[in-house]
């Protein structure tokens, strides 16, 4: 608030203020500085002689006023051509808003701030979530058989294929947690979702690389004749084998893609809504998760009606024991729709708007153990280095319920991996079932058991 002085302390009338705002700056004193025979009274206003051009005493009244008001641009009493440092604070830009600005590095458009919101943050995370459930869980089920008559593959290979995605998972786990929890969740989730969409390239190209699938009149018969049996032992889908190899690599990014979505995801999402709404959004989250597998099914019996050579006319029926659907439209498509989902989600920032007011009831909810090392934990430095990751699992092994929430999700999946991924070839091979009709059944039953379940 300016200050204002006159000689006696005060103002007579208002009106000597509005004379001071109308006075001309021209010609007249000076007010950056006193004059000299204020300086020798050591008063900001003296009542001695003015100097010369300068107003009398009856000009101003006998009184020079001092303001932290700008009379004119850029200058300020006392100041002369400096800045006022003195600025609002509401005018002075808050970087802290700036990073909560959804964008692509220094790309920010307003029109696009409408979806930093964390509804749209479970959109992006249940599209992306959908899309796993419905490649890994569904497709690869789906294709099993598929691939096995292409690519002439064992059981015991496609099983080992299978499992490629969950060893990468668990090497890559560990890592990406601890990490990513200390990091950039939103980074780290969409380069994992690019990941997983690069891995179903990967997993579809054996189709584009190996010769066209076609089959001898010989090889519709099913069976080789007595007198010539070189041509059954010289198949050429023989060669084919090594192929599991570039299968074995696309399972294995799709198990590093999908790494973060399903630890990191989480929790970016229960760190941006209040403790009220954190399990809503964690419950559709798990929900799109799990439709995605019975959408897998589903598609993949469709595309198995499709022979697999697109361009090419065949004479043979979905109930041949020798037909080979188009099992690679699923992984074409599923890899384009999770890469386009991967680009939001690298936009969001590492905290959303708002974010700030869930942190103190987060701590106070967090898990208390009774030698008091969880104090450790709530260093911000801590969990930085990978010193600390030892004491970081010797935390998580103390929580009890932790520890039991585990354990239930490994007894559920050791019951449920491999019912899902040799089920279809089961009732195909049971039930004289073609491949689409066999995915078409399990994915149907696959369903009702989701729904049953939530």
């Amino acid at each position: 608030m300016p200050v204002l002085l006159n000689a006696d302390g005060s103002f007579s009338s208002r009106q000597e203020l509005l004379d001071l705002q109308d006075c001309p700056f021209n010609g007249g004193p000076s007010l950056d500085t006193p004059s000299p025979v204020d300086s020798q009274t050591g008063s900001p206003v003296g009542s001695g002689p003015r100097s010369p051009g300068g107003p009398g005493p009856d000009g101003l009244n006998g009184a020079l006023i001092f303001t932290r008001a700008s009379m004119l641009p850029g200058q300020l009493y006392g100041e002369g051509n400096q800045p006022d440092t003195e600025v609002p604070l509401e005018l002075t830009p808050k970087s802290s808003n700036s990073d909560q600005l959804c964008g692509w590095g220094a790309l920010k458009p307003k029109v696009i701030q409408v979806f930093n919101t964390p509804r749209w943050v479970l959109f992006f995370l249940c599209v992306a979530s959908f899309l796993q459930g419905m490649i890994v869980n569904g497709f690869i089920n789906t294709v099993v058989t598929s691939i096995e008559r292409r690519f002439d593959l064992p059981s015991y290979q496609a099983g080992l294929i299978a499992s490629s995605y969950d060893i990468a998972a668990c090497i890559c786990l560990a890592f990406v947690s601890y990490f990513g929890g200390t990091g950039h969740k939103p980074r780290w989730l969409g380069w994992g979702v690019f990941i997983m969409a690069l891995g179903s390239v990967v997993f579809a190209l054996p189709h584009f690389t190996a010769p066209p699938y076609l089959v001898s009149l010989q090889e519709q018969i099913g069976m080789c004749s007595a007198n010539s049996t070189s041509l059954c032992q010289n198949k050429e889908g023989g060669g084919l084998s090594s192929y599991r190899f570039v299968f074995m690599l696309g399972q294995f990014l799709h198990g590093i893609g999908a790494t973060p979505l399903y630890t990191l995801g989480v929790t970016y999402l229960d760190e941006n809504v209040s403790s009220n709404y954190g399990p809503i959004y964690i419950g559709i989250f798990y929900t799109a998760a799990v439709v995605g597998p019975a959408a897998g099914y589903l598609l993949g019996g469709y595309f198995l009606n499709i022979y697999t050579e697109t361009h090419l006319t065949t004479e043979m029926t979905p109930e041949h024991p020798h037909w080979v659907g188009a099992w690679w439209i699923g992984f074409l498509a599923g890899g384009a729709a999770a890469l386009l989902v991967a680009f939001p989600i690298l936009g969001y920032p590492q905290k959303l708007p708002g974010s700030q007011e869930h942190v103190p009831r987060r701590v106070s909810e967090a898990h208390q153990l009774k030698d008091g090392s969880h104090t450790t934990a709530s260093d911000p430095q801590f969990g930085k280095s990978v010193k600390d990751m030892p004491r970081s699992v010797l935390l998580l092994l103390k929580n009890p319920t932790f520890l039991f929430l585990c354990l239930a999700g490994a007894t559920e999946a050791t019951l449920i991996a491999g019912m899902s991924t040799f089920g279809p070839k089961f009732l195909e091979s049971q039930f004289s079932l073609s491949a689409s009709e066999a995915a078409t059944m399990f994915g149907m039953s696959q369903n009702k058991a989701y729904r049953h379940e939530l």
